[in-house]
């Protein structure tokens, strides 16, 4: 009789237990987050590992994210990789500018396969007829603008109309932009330097001369003006921005001071800013 006593209260014990997690699951907070895709490897870690909210994420080029926010008015938390992305989401009346803040730098460069087989070492060699070439789309994904204004600047217009002509396909983000290469379908792509980190045994990067480089990224974090759940938005940025939130950055290989950023490049570089893109690149 004792022993049955003994299940019995270990039974209700458990059944307690599991009743108070359905209800703390049920109650738990919901946020929904729109980031640019250069942030997905890390994110969806934090995400998975963050205990004070339900947190979904929705990927894609940053310009796309800025539409489904300023469209369905719904969602708690944007993430940029530039300022002036951000700007137009406060000046659109999607974000609140006193939330936005900082917290990674990214620098642009080649990215070739492991081992850099095909002997790549700056610009000019894209335009070899043996090099496979991609970059991301110039008209909505910023490393793909960003890319558009090195070549722009870089390359006399016999050249620059010779890589366009051979830009085997515009990646819809930067992620589809590594698959390509990934998959073996192009040579080199024109990235940020943490995709050596999203595939440390696959990839490597070229890096482009200090004076090639016409600006960084800089990611950053804002609260939407929507958000039913601001308090549980802003733990959720304070957690990106903590040191436990960087540290995860910085397993992927991201920059998480200017300072780094500057010192990878090798000089000073303006942060963010709006891209400076040729019409040719839009007309293509």
């Amino acid at each position: 009789m004792k022993r049955m006593g003994s299940k019995l209260l270990i039974y209700l014990v458990m059944l307690s237990f599991i009743i108070l997690n359905i209800s703390a699951t049920a109650g738990a907070e919901e946020l929904m987050v729109f980031s640019g895709a250069a942030f997905k490897k890390p994110l969806d870690d934090l995400i998975q590992g963050y205990d004070k909210a339900r947190v979904s994420a929705n990927y894609g080029a940053v310009t796309a994210m800025l539409t489904q926010l300023s469209l369905g008015r719904q969602g708690d938390v944007f993430v940029v990789p530039s300022p002036d992305i951000m700007e137009k989401a406060v000046q659109k009346g999607v974000v609140k500018k006193e939330s936005v803040r900082n917290f990674i730098y990214a620098v642009p460069v080649i990215v070739v396969k492991k081992g850099n087989p095909k002997d790549i070492h700056g610009i000019e060699d894209l335009l070899r007829p043996d090099v496979r070439f991609a970059m991301a789309n110039p008209e909505t994904v910023y490393v793909g603008q960003l890319a558009a204004e090195i070549f722009d600047k870089n390359l006399p217009s016999d050249k620059l109309n010779a890589l366009r002509g051979k830009v085997q396909t515009y990646a819809e983000d930067i992620s589809k932009l590594l698959s390509y290469l990934l998959m073996n379908q192009v040579d080199a792509v024109l990235g940020f330097d943490f995709l050596k980190g999203w595939a440390p045994d696959k990839v490597d990067i070229v890096r482009l001369r200090p004076n090639e480089v016409i600006r960084i990224g800089n990611g950053q974090i804002g609260i939407t003006v929507f958000s039913k759940n601001p308090q549980g938005a802003e733990r959720f940025a304070e957690f990106i921005l903590s040191d436990k939130g960087q540290e995860v950055f910085k397993r992927y290989g991201y920059l998480t001071s200017l300072k780094e950023a500057y010192a990878f490049l090798g000089a000073e570089r303006p942060v963010g800013g709006a891209p400076v893109v040729s019409q040719e690149w839009i007309k293509r």
